[in-house]
């Protein structure tokens, strides 16, 4: 008995890296640095709730897409195309691109990754390998670009209570350069006719495509501030209850979770003067290049929401931890579901992966960098 329930840990804790850091950062900030009275309702206060709303609705749109079939459909139909290696690496790419600016870049990949090792089978694994690594920067450049395209967006859109305009302005310039870099790496796919592997065909849920297409809507109404991010967990919850209740047993709840448990730390450390003052004479006027180096090994959501404790430059932390997601595979943990994806699968060359990813990402980490210096002159 005692081995399984050994073994069911290490998955766990292997599987929720982050959220067992975060809660076990919560935990040791509470013992060390207590809230002044203590008590549990000071803990309940440190958590952006709007934030957890925020997160909970696109999120539960997201699911229930892929459970109306959408998803699949687009899949399917993709195998259905012709022509050469690197004209469906290019498609597999910007598809990777647009998509994660709606659906988040982790759904993006986790849709896309594995249909692409389907796509590329009898492929040589170089032309796999640079296409799975241009998706992953795809997905990550192209969530940037909307205030609902990954959590950090979410957050920062939300906590510095960003306007539109604003966010747009800033994040254009990466975006389009974004889009340019994700690409350019299918010029090394050979321009030979593919081999195509096929998906199977499948058919779409109007009902629930609706259903969820209004609170997608509803969503984007929240995330712009027309409509109560109560209100709109309320309808959301309601509408999931009347049409499709289930979606609600396939949602991140470990992803609320870790936003809650990084609150509580940054809300426990925030009472000690001598933290606050270090961490505020590192971050204040640096916020670009720390976000994006601490997000090489916190990951890219973890740097937003504790840096954003220290500063009140939302639109740098922006910037820099949406360019901090390139670089390690952990500086954006969407980077680690393509990895996960190609090392399961048959003849995968791990190593040979990780050399193409660091080497892509490190350079478009560097003139990202470089961007953004231009752009602050």
């Amino acid at each position: 008995m005692q081995l399984p329930l050994i073994d069911r840990i290490r998955s766990f804790i292997q599987a929720e890296a982050v959220l067992v850091v975060a809660a076990l950062a919560a935990l040791l900030s509470a013992c060390l640095f207590p809230p002044v009275p203590q008590n549990w309702s000071a803990y309940v206060e440190a958590i952006d709730w709007r934030t957890i709303g925020l997160l909970f609705c696109p999120m539960t749109v997201v699911a229930g897409f892929t459970r109306a079939g959408l998803l699949a459909r687009v899949r399917s139909l993709l195998t259905r195309t012709e022509g050469t290696q690197r004209r469906l690496s290019l498609l597999l790419v910007a598809l990777s691109f647009f998509t994660a600016m709606i659906v988040t870049n982790d759904v993006a990949l986790i849709s896309f990754a594995p249909l692409t090792l389907l796509l590329f089978q009898g492929s040589e694994p170089r032309s796999t390998i640079i296409t799975l690594v241009a998706q992953t920067v795809a997905a990550n450049l192209g969530s940037m670009m909307t205030p609902i395209g990954n959590p950090q967006n979410i957050y920062l859109y939300s906590a510095f209570e960003l306007e539109l305009g604003e966010f747009l302005t800033t994040i254009a310039p990466y975006g389009i350069i974004g889009l340019l870099a994700s690409i350019a790496p299918c010029m090394l796919i050979p321009n030979t006719k593919a081999t195509l592997g096929k998906a199977a065909n499948s058919k779409v849920d109007t009902r629930l495509a609706f259903a969820y297409g209004a609170l997608f809507l509803l969503a984007l109404a929240c995330v712009g501030r027309a409509v109560s991010w109560e209100l709109c967990v309320l309808i959301t919850l309601i509408g999931c209850l009347i049409f499709d209740r289930s979606v609600l047993k396939h949602l991140d709840y470990s992803l609320l979770i870790t936003f809650a448990c990084f609150f509580i730390f940054v809300g426990n450390i925030k009472h000690v003067q001598v933290i606050t003052s270090t961490l505020q004479s590192i971050v204040v006027g640096r916020e670009i290049l720390v976000s994006a180096l601490a997000s090489q090994v916190i990951s890219n959501v973890p740097a937003a929401i504790m840096l954003s404790g220290f500063s009140s430059n939302g639109v740098g932390l922006l910037v820099g931890t949406n360019i901090g997601g390139l670089g390690t595979p952990v500086a954006s943990l969407a980077s680690l579901i393509t990895l996960r994806v190609y090392g399961r699968s048959r003849d995968a060359q791990t190593g040979r992966y990780l050399l193409w990813f660091t080497a892509i990402n490190l350079a478009l980490l560097v003139l990202f960098l470089g961007l953004a210096s231009l752009l602050s002159l």
